[in-house]
């Protein structure tokens, strides 16, 4: 069992302040709220996107679809962007495989991305 505590976590919903339980395979057991510290849980400052496995997900997927709502909504912030993505794409069920991609690095009360897109990927990091 491994657990993830971010500022955000993003399912099926964009939470502040909750973690996710994964088993040694990935899968998803859950997404619950941080109330108190817990043995075994990696604290992750920045957002955590939990995406389904069976999408077959990699960094640069996770980038070029923030870029993409980033030029839609310039001045949204990374979970006001990931609310809009959650509404249009497949969200991971409980017992499902999934992938969790950790979002860092840019400012999250309003996504500063830089004009260096190429070099973009530094912000996502596969888990």
């Amino acid at each position: 069992m491994k657990r993830f505590a971010a500022n955000y976590i993003a399912c099926q919903s964009v939470d502040r302040l909750h973690y996710v339980e994964v088993t040694s395979g990935s899968v998803l057991n859950g997404v619950f709220p941080l109330e108190k510290e817990l043995a075994g849980t990696s604290f992750l400052n920045g957002v955590i996107w939990v995406v389904p496995a069976a999408l077959g997900w990699e960094v640069a997927d996770v980038w070029s679809r923030l870029t993409a709502i980033h030029h839609q909504m310039p001045e949204a912030s990374v979970p006001e962007m990931l609310k809009v993505l959650i509404d249009t794409l497949a969200v991971p069920t409980v017992g499902e495989p999934v992938s969790l991609f950790l979002i860092r690095g840019i400012r999250l009360p309003a996504a500063e991305f830089g004009a260096n897109n190429s070099g973009g990927n530094r912000y996502v990091e596969r888990l």
